[in-house]
């Protein structure tokens, strides 16, 4: 399963809390008395009612020679008959768990259980009404969690894999795909459609899937499996776009593991309102709408990485399953892990990079804000309270770790062993950690018991200096330690050093203390140093490094993760010569688009009337990515030039993101003149309706008061989820009023738990005390295990003086910042005109001071922990052009 929610946490400036809620209990399997070998659904959809009829057949196997009965989820159900081997059965129901009595001398048999039930989740129905009458009929089920128990009888745990049968009869004129093959169909010109589907594998219920409507068919094939894309009608030719890379990612998957496709098919099939960006059920992957892009949209956006996600799933969670949630971390993190590793097929090791930075970026985010818990942990309310970024994005990046500490060559051989040996089985992390170690004959607990079972990352500072034919590294990690946060990280921690003839050195010093020197023997100054060029450190890195060293980095570093890297460092420094080298940076457009964007970023961060200069000549460039972040970095500066320079990007350009980008820009600028141009955009329609969404966001940080009638009308039913989503969190940035907080409250009964998770933590931004009421009522009532966390963790925090205060406190803190960052910067350039003229060093080309031990104290030369590396390759003097890269997200 592929979230799309925003990493930051509306939390994120009071400090990351506790994961576990006041009265959060630990999880453990429940038993399995009977095992269940065969699951049959005989089901009738009543669209009208949204109800669903039928019977459901358990095939059971005994196991405890002394069980009497069985336990089966089964929620909201009205039960008429339960049988054992065609025999009436005694039974217990309360409304979520049915009891049936099971004879002493049954081994094996059938429980049939027929019954009628309206789901509130689990299956969902989709009709056309006056506000959307573009919605489609449809039905279709999403069962993960454990939501399969809303419209089916069963064991509801991923520990239960059986095999399945669906027959389902619907309206006439509606297609049905369920998991398997399709065994028959009858679709007479009048009467009834009936589907009868079969899987021959096993899989556990959360995996289970049944769509009902009306589709376009699209048929590929690969390796012998066929291939199915099932698209709107319409939407053909934007199907065959989205989905036409799935072939080449089978029979890669399939080469890198060893493994090849482990089912008879694989289907694609796009749904309206889904509630995820995809499920990845057995055979047969449910994709939320925005997975087909249009032409403009494919300019920069694209839909490989949820499509290899739930692709990879096929073998991550479907062959080879997580016993438990709390393991789920084997299902996800190998998903996101796998995104990238496409990526890295296409487009490239330096995209592959990208990728794997935006993961760290989005876990640091969660870690920061929210919470940070161990990546395998039973102590929770709900099992969707696991599914988070410590779950999918640090999930993955523990991988890439893996990958980098063993190898490519050892790594998917483990990962090939791993499958098989667990096939259609179920797993542990355990499993996974011997797999590795048998290959590789390298003992990984250490790295597993830190990054998996054990909370937090290193947060470090990386002073380099040299003097005296001595390099100094010192290492300071500044994390805050907790009871559940170590106080230390051990780690490798790579440098690639290079000298003036363009030679690399790689070092590896191993950091096993919260502070300490490494000092190497390197006879001449180096040109530059890159920390942790292959991202090996699971955690923040600051970098204290002479500027020469960081411009130079910035233009000759043989990778662009070396580049950018530099180019994120310089943003501290605001001299010219910094501020041009930058420049310089984005003004070349041979070199890769990542490096050009952090450069843009960093000119943003640097706010000096050159930055601006700089950043306004590139506001046209020809990468879209580049261009978006070009303007997001305009909107750094609160002036007039900004607006008249982000109007027209925000009004017009070829890339729907870029427009949307420029509408937020706008809004950050905070000058009045924007508020019009607002106003126009967010009516122009798009793609997942991003423009209209950055336009809401503009308007949000334009704090503009006029905008409150415009926000609150784009909260109602109607609008687009977006939308809807993104005014609902704009509007306490606006008004803080009884009439915001009750138009929030009265949206907390919507329908769309997405959008009530927005309303919970809009109240908190709110931060008026009076809305607890209608919370602690909404909290009673919902269903959704993601609604109901957040309504507890704002209910905890809610209370003191409101979000917007502080924000209002933090916009004269920046703007006193931006007044003292432009002083600064005509300090440095008189500096340096006074440098020139006396023939020295500008300020910035200082070294940094001698490293010093964790007391303050100079600290002498320490015994050599790391020695110099032979040459392992030479660095050209200039820079090779890069490579052009596909458009993608």
């Amino acid at each position: 399963m592929s979230e799309s929610a925003a990493a930051a946490s509306y939390a994120a400036e009071k400090g990351a809390r506790p994961f576990a809620l006041s009265g959060t209990q630990r999880h453990f399997e429940r038993d399995r008395p009977f095992a269940v070998d065969h699951l049959k659904l005989d089901l009738d959809l009543d669209f009208a009612s949204k109800s669903v009829a039928g019977t459901a057949t358990l095939s059971l196997r005994r196991v405890d020679p002394v069980a009497t009965e069985i336990l089966l989820d089964a929620i909201g159900f009205d039960l008429k008959s339960v049988t054992v081997d065609g025999a009436a059965s005694p039974y217990v129901y309360d409304g979520s768990i049915l009891r049936i009595a099971i004879p002493g001398s049954l081994e094996s048999g059938d429980v049939a259980i027929t019954y009628r039930a309206t789901p509130r989740r689990g299956l969902y129905f989709l009709e056309p009404d006056e506000h959307v009458p573009q919605r489609p009929r449809q039905v279709w089920s999403q069962c993960q969690e454990e939501d399969a128990r809303h419209f089916l009888p069963c064991h509801d745990k991923p520990h239960v894999k059986m095999t399945t049968e669906m027959i389902v009869t619907v309206p006439n004129g509606n297609g049905v795909l369920s998991n398997g093959e399709l065994l028959a169909k009858e679709t007479p010109d009048e009467g009834p459609w009936r589907f009868h589907w079969k899987m021959n594998a096993p899989h556990p219920s959360y995996l289970l899937t049944l769509v009902a409507g009306e589709f376009s068919e699209l048929t590929d094939e690969v390796a012998g499996v066929p291939l199915t894309y099932l698209v709107p009608k319409g939407r053909e030719a934007d199907g065959l776009a989205t989905f036409g890379n799935t072939p080449a990612m089978v029979r890669y998957f399939a080469e890198l593991t060893g493994v090849p496709y482990p089912w008879n098919k694989y289907a694609q099939i796009v749904v309206s309102d889904f509630i995820f960006g995809g499920m990845e059920n057995t055979t047969a992957t449910t994709m939320y709408e925005h997975i087909l892009l249009d032409e403009r949209a494919r300019i920069d956006v694209t839909s490989d990485d949820l499509i290899a996600h739930e692709l990879a799933h096929q073998w991550f969670g479907d062959y080879v399953t997580c016993r438990d949630w709390s393991e789920g971390w084997l299902n996800e993190g190998f998903a996101t892990f796998m995104e990238h590793v496409w990526r890295e097929k296409l487009l490239g090791r330096d995209e592959y990079e990208v990728a794997v930075k935006g993961d760290l970026d989005a876990y640091l985010g969660e870690a920061a804000g929210r919470y940070r818990r161990p990546v395998v942990y039973q102590t929770y309310d709900a099992p969707l309270d696991l599914f988070d970024r410590h779950l999918y994005e640090k999930g993955g990046l523990v991988l890439h770790l893996l990958r980098r500490e063993i190898g490519d060559t050892l790594f998917w051989r483990g990962v090939g062993n791993y499958l098989r040996r667990h096939a259609h089985g179920v797993v542990e992390t355990r499993d996974l950690l011997r797999a590795l170690e048998e290959v590789s004959g390298r003992s990984l607990g250490q790295l597993f018991d830190q990054w998996i079972y054990r909370p937090g990352h290193p947060e470090l500072e990386v002073s380099l200096a040299w003097d005296k034919k001595v390099l100094s590294v010192t290492v300071k990690q500044t994390q805050s330690a907790t009871d559940d946060v170590p106080n230390v990280f051990e780690f490798p921690l790579q440098l690639a050093r290079v000298d003036a003839e363009g030679r690399v050195y790689r070092e590896t010093l191993r950091v096993t203390q919260r502070s300490e020197t490494f000092t190497l023997p390197v006879e001449e100054r180096p040109s530059f140093v890159v920390v942790d060029p292959e991202m090996r450190v699971l955690g923040q890195v600051t970098l204290k490094v002479p500027g020469d060293m960081l411009r130079t980095q910035l233009v000759k570093a043989e990778s662009a993760r070396g580049r950018w890297l530099a180019a994120n460092a310089l943003a501290k420094n605001d001299d010219p010569v910094t501020i041009a080298a930058l420049g310089e940076r984005l003004a070349d457009e041979a070199e890769f688009w990542a490096v050009r964007a952090a450069a843009a970023e960093a000119l943003g961060d640097i706010r000096a009337n050159a930055a601006f200069d700089l950043l306004a000549a590139h506001a046209d460039t020809k990468h879209p990515k580049v261009r978006r972040a070009v303007v997001r970095a305009l909107g750094r500066f609160r002036t007039a030039k900004a607006v008249e320079v982000l109007r027209p990007k925000a009004l017009r350009d070829e890339s729907y993101l870029v427009e949307a980008e420029a509408a937020r820009a706008l809004g950050h600028t905070k000058q009045p003149p924007a508020y019009d141009t607002l106003l126009d955009v967010i009516e122009r329609p798009s793609w997942a309706d991003v423009i209209r969404v950055g336009a809401i966001d503009g308007l949000a940080s334009l704090r503009d008061d006029r905008a409150v009638p415009h926000l609150l009308s784009r909260t109602r039913y109607g609008h687009s989820t977006r939308a809807r989503r993104a005014a609902i969190l704009a509007l306490p940035k606006v008004a803080a009023d009884r009439k915001a907080r009750e138009a929030l409250e009265d949206l907390l009964d919507d329908s769309d738990p997405h959008l009530r998770v927005d309303v919970a933590r809009a109240l908190a931004d709110l931060g008026d005390t009076k809305a607890r009421g209608a919370l602690r009522a909404r909290l009673e009532v919902d269903l959704d295990p993601r609604v109901r966390r957040r309504i507890r963790e704002v209910l905890r925090d809610l209370g003191g003086e409101s979000k917007r205060a502080v924000e209002q406190v933090r916009e004269e803190l920046e703007k006193v910042q931006n007044e003292h960052t432009e002083l600064k910067a005509r300090l440095a350039q008189i500096e340096a005109r006074l440098g020139d003229a006396s023939g020295t060093r500008g300020p910035a080309d200082k070294p940094v001071a001698s490293a010093t031990k964790s007391n303050g104290a100079s600290a002498p030369a320490k015994p050599l922990k790391a020695k110099p590396a032979k040459v392992v390759h030479a660095v050209s003097k200039a820079k090779a052009k890069s490579k052009p890269v596909r458009r993608g997200r």
